[in-house]
């Protein structure tokens, strides 16, 4: 498991944008599915940027791995290929992948998950704070099982929209790949978080998690990546 998951961790990326030079705001993750630098991640990453920042997008891929475990990365640009809003997914493109160690991860077939299949997911949540507290670059992994496979309700064909993951997602997550534990081989993509107003400081708009996490299944991604 700790090689498996090592060998994933080259081909995550946190995204962001730089607001301004020599400092940029972290807004999800993505990971590697093509040998020429595509990315994919979640759309409402992208959705959410102002005009003004869609052209300082940025990935930060890693571009060294020590047998210590040390890890060194570099922000590079990004750029936006296609995106499927309806499924919450999108393409993007990084510059000069040749520099990192970017490897497509490989591709589960999530018409076989079932209830109970062992999962993990692997991405930046709250990377921004994580490296504003001193603790550097944080690639979080977080494990949990499937816990619900939802279907469409309108299409007639009710194919499978919606993994429920018995975890926590953080934000910062939302694009990370959901791995299936036994192959690896990526089954989902991490887009949402259930959360609900906080008990305990009711006067602050505090949200705490519900331990349900939401993936969108990662055949939705294929006919996006063809």
């Amino acid at each position: 498991m700790k090689e498996k998951i090592k060998n994933v961790r080259k081909s995550i990326i946190a995204i962001g944008f730089s607001p301004i030079p020599n400092q940029v705001t972290i807004i999800g993750s993505g990971f590697s599915v093509g040998k020429n630098g595509e990315i994919l991640s979640a759309a409402h990453i992208y959705n959410l940027l102002k005009p003004e920042q869609i052209n300082k997008l940025m990935g930060m891929a890693m571009v060294k791995q020590e047998e210590s475990g040390l890890e060194n990365y570099q922000w590079l640009p990004l750029s936006l290929v296609k995106k499927d809003d309806a499924n919450d997914l999108v393409i993007f493109q990084i510059e000069n992948y040749q520099s990192t160690l970017l490897q497509p991860l490989k591709l589960g077939d999530s018409d076989n998950v079932e209830v109970g299949d062992e999962t993990y997911f692997i991405g930046f949540p709250y990377a921004a704070q994580l490296i504003n507290d001193g603790f550097g670059v944080s690639l979080i992994v977080n494990r949990g099982i499937i816990s619900n496979v939802k279907r469409d309700g309108i299409n007639p064909e009710h194919p499978r929209n919606w993994f429920f993951v018995d975890s926590i997602s953080n934000p910062g997550n939302s694009g990370c790949p959901l791995i299936d534990v036994d192959s690896n081989d990526v089954v989902g993509i991490m887009t949402i978080s259930f959360r609900i107003k906080s008990n305990t400081v009711s006067n602050l708009d505090i949200r705490e998690p519900m331990h349900i996490a939401g993936a969108k299944p990662i055949n939705l991604a294929k006919s996006l990546l063809s």
